[in-house]
């Protein structure tokens, strides 16, 4: 456990404080005083002490209410309080358990009491800590495994497992109708035969680029094989699908113009629409494909 931890008292007697406090000493702990509810909100405000001991009889706002405020401030509801007190019903430690409070130590003091569940709650806090710190981690960790589970290490399109769980999931579904656009690059083997896969690599994230930046922000965009892209396109009739397919053919003439290219960047295009729910979303898939392939060699080029 870090060591010199800080432990605001709060106690409006002299003679409760200066016992406390040399109790607390023998630890080397820290110690910070306030002498009334309002200052211990105030002190709370600009620094956040490790554990707080807390009074319950004290004049304007009492401990309770104190406690109260803290627990229901998102910046300070994991400081533990521990009520001191005379009070020693039942009833009065309830409502310090209701308030918010991890424990309770009963006047007079007994040192090794004193010590004993500070102690245990300074450590039961900081391992608190450290398991919601490792929960982060761990949630950040499990997220980036599920991103990359489903996206292109590439080009940070969807790949290919993701693409068929969405054929799966949208096979059954009423919202009709559904375009699929398939997508195959022309040359990137003359491309990685001439100038190497680095340069064939560019190329996948050129197309990758055009494609997303032709779609909309409910399409799936995904990398389905080494020059293969295909598109979901929700609840798209033939005429937007068409459109669609003119904005990539388009974005495509723009990025050769653009740039200069050892090659120009040549997709191969081709779409099918389900409009009745009978239709298998495997069979529109595979009708695109040929419309692909019966496009290839209808080369766009900058000109």
């Amino acid at each position: 456990m870090r060591q010199n931890k800080t432990i605001l008292i709060v106690d409006d007697s002299e003679l409760n404080i200066k016992i406390l406090s040399d109790i607390l000493k023998e630890k080397s702990y820290r110690i910070a005083l306030a002498r009334s509810g309002k200052a211990a909100l105030e002190f709370v405000k600009m620094k956040k002490p490790d554990l707080i001991l807390l009074d319950i009889l004290m004049p304007e706002i009492d401990g309770f209410e104190v406690c109260t405020r803290l627990k229901a401030n998102p910046e300070t509801r994991q400081i533990p309080i521990i009520f001191i007190s005379g009070l020693d019903k039942s009833e009065h430690i309830v409502r310090g358990f209701k308030a918010g409070a991890v424990d309770y130590i009963v006047k007079p003091f007994q040192k090794e009491v004193v010590l004993a569940r500070v102690n245990t709650h300074l450590k039961l806090n900081e391992t608190r800590q450290k398991l919601k710190r490792k929960n982060r981690k761990l949630k950040d960790l499990l997220n980036e495994v599920e991103y990359l589970s489903f996206h292109d290490d590439m080009t940070g399109l969807y790949n290919r497992r993701y693409f068929e769980n969405e054929l799966d999931r949208l096979d059954a579904s009423r919202r009709l109708p559904i375009t699929l656009l398939v997508a195959d690059m022309d040359n990137l083997k003359i491309v990685n035969d001439n100038y190497g896969h680095k340069m064939g690599d560019m190329y996948i994230k050129a197309a990758a680029e055009v494609l997303e930046k032709s779609s909309r922000n409910e399409d799936i965009v995904a990398r389905i094989g080494g020059d293969e892209f295909a598109i979901i396109l929700p609840e798209t009739d033939f005429r937007t699908a068409e459109k669609i397919y003119q904005r990539i053919k388009f974005n495509q003439r723009k990025y050769n113009q653009q740039r200069e290219l050892v090659e120009c960047l040549n997709i191969s295009l081709g779409f099918a629409v389900k409009t009745k729910s009978e239709q298998n979303l495997d069979q529109i898939f595979k009708k695109a494909d040929k419309m692909m392939y019966n496009n290839k060699g209808k080369r766009i080029y900058s000109s």
